[in-house]
């Protein structure tokens, strides 16, 4: 006979020790999970899409830059929440990650690879320590009391260094992908220039 406490039994067992069901239950079937990364998605690609339309890009970049910076993003932040990467790990493998898939969209679009991928970037950046810091710095020079100032002087640093590495992290994994593909990122406009010369 079917026991029909066993399903009870197993979730109060995953809940304890591993706390994945009540993480599935609270997170994903009440909606907010969902929410989350629909409400990210958004953000960021109206930030990418910002970033790309002030810079003058052609029209049909637009649209691939918005969502590379929303892939970016929530890939960054899924490997951080997830524990399996630090902020500047995560931010290395998104940034990689975006260069790859960028890399096929711009042979397809016939653009450049960096028309492409650097506006998608520019939202992924760490501004909000790079303020953090030079809050930190001007307080620092404003108090006078020592331990007050050495207080702001260690924010200082700590806000530098995550900004710093993170920001190293993000040229990082772009260049990778360009020196991979450094031939082929010549090769992407080579039908539009030979179409413009016949069409003078």
């Amino acid at each position: 006979m079917f026991d029909f406490n066993l399903h009870s039994d197993i979730a109060s067992f995953w809940a304890q020790h591993t706390g994945v069901l009540a993480i599935l239950h609270t997170e994903i079937l009440q909606g907010s999970f969902m929410q989350s990364i629909i409400g990210h998605f958004i953000c960021a690609f109206l930030a990418g899409f910002g970033f790309t339309y002030g810079l003058n890009p052609p029209l049909k970049t637009l649209v691939w830059s918005g969502i590379f910076a929303s892939i970016g993003h929530i890939s960054r932040s899924s490997l951080m929440e997830s524990g399996a990467l630090s902020f500047s790990g995560a931010s290395f493998v998104a940034s990689l990650f975006i260069g790859l898939l960028g890399t096929f969209v711009a042979k397809r679009l016939k653009a450049p690879i960096e028309v492409v991928i650097f506006p998608a970037l520019l939202p992924m950046f760490p501004g909000k320590y790079g303020y953090q810091s030079i809050i930190s710095l001007l307080d620092f020079i404003e108090h006078r009391d020592d331990a007050t100032r050495l207080e702001y002087l260690l924010s200082f640093f700590d806000n530098f260094m995550i900004m710093f590495s993170v920001s190293l992290s993000l040229v990082a994994g772009v260049l990778v992908v360009l020196s991979i593909f450094y031939e082929q990122s010549f090769m992407m406009t080579r039908g539009i220039k030979r179409l413009k010369i016949r069409e003078h």
